[in-house]
């Protein structure tokens, strides 16, 4: 009996196969190209680049990852591959790039087993910065000023330090600071996965960049891409704006000594 019923669900499902090919619906690609990294860290250019540069199929974000499915998956209440499933065209280009990704690194490899992996990494004290600038945010607000703004719901989560896991963290500059280091110890931890670009070599040398990451990835180039090099993917960020001139001296030494193991590992400098 149990044997029929298993025989039963394998037609079922291989039935449901054979419709979705009929109709052109995409699958989940098992070995695309993800680009992890934190929030403003520069994925976005890199991404874009890197697929037009080597001709690859595109998936840029996944709003459906956003809110509130973020704070479910965080809770254990559903897995990547549920949202995977239900989203399979988000999940089916040869390239990929979603932050929010990078904190689910092994559910990732649940849904695409053959991934290659790229990680963006850029100075905290830059990055965090840019998120802020992105949200209209000072850099030097108290532990609970960040509650009077309102955020929305995709950016506010961010921000939930109990939800991450953080019930004793306060300082949104703190919450902020561990979020980036959390997504460094992804890299570190899966370095020899991880092929690792730093987001300001990436602005010293765009080209060179590129095509040194496509090299090490083994792709060829496709597109010529030098008139895409300059094309803002994101909002500009103040990068003009001195470190402690944003931050306020207390909120920059959060940053420091929250990130500073890290930020040696890495190669940024106090």
């Amino acid at each position: 009996m149990l044997g029929e019923r298993s025989r039963g669900r394998s037609l079922v499902r291989m039935m449901k196969k054979m419709v979705s090919v009929v109709r052109g619906e995409p699958e989940i690609n098992p070995a695309p190209l993800i680009v992890l990294g934190n929030q403003k860290s520069g994925t976005s250019a890199i991404a874009h680049l890197l697929a037009d540069y080597a001709g690859l199929s595109k998936t840029i974000d996944i709003p459906e990852l956003w809110w509130p499915t973020l704070a479910r998956l965080l809770r254990g209440e559903m897995h990547l591959s549920d949202l995977a499933r239900r989203y399979p065209h988000r999940f089916a280009a040869q390239l990929i790039k979603e932050p929010n990704l990078t904190f689910f690194y092994d559910d990732v490899k649940t849904v695409h087993p053959m991934a290659s992996f790229v990680f963006v990494v850029r100075d905290p004290r830059d990055n965090i910065r840019s998120l802020l600038n992105r949200l209209s945010l000072p850099g030097n607000l108290t532990a609970y000023s960040i509650a009077e703004h309102r955020l929305e719901p995709a950016w506010a989560v961010i921000f939930d330090a109990p939800l991450w896991g953080w019930d004793e963290v306060q300082h949104y500059i703190d919450v902020l600071a561990i979020r980036w280091n959390r997504a460094v110890d992804v890299y570190r931890e899966h370095a020899d996965e991880m092929v690792l670009v730093r987001y300001e070599e990436f602005i010293a040398d765009k080209m060179g960049t590129i095509e040194h990451l496509a090299e090490r990835l083994g792709l060829p180039q496709v597109n010529d891409i030098t008139d895409r090099l300059d094309i803002p993917y994101q909002p500009r960020g103040e990068r003009d704006v001195p470190w402690e001139a944003f931050f306020g001296r207390e909120n920059l030494a959060r940053i420091e000594r929250l990130c500073r193991e890290r930020m040696a590992a890495l190669g940024y400098s106090m």
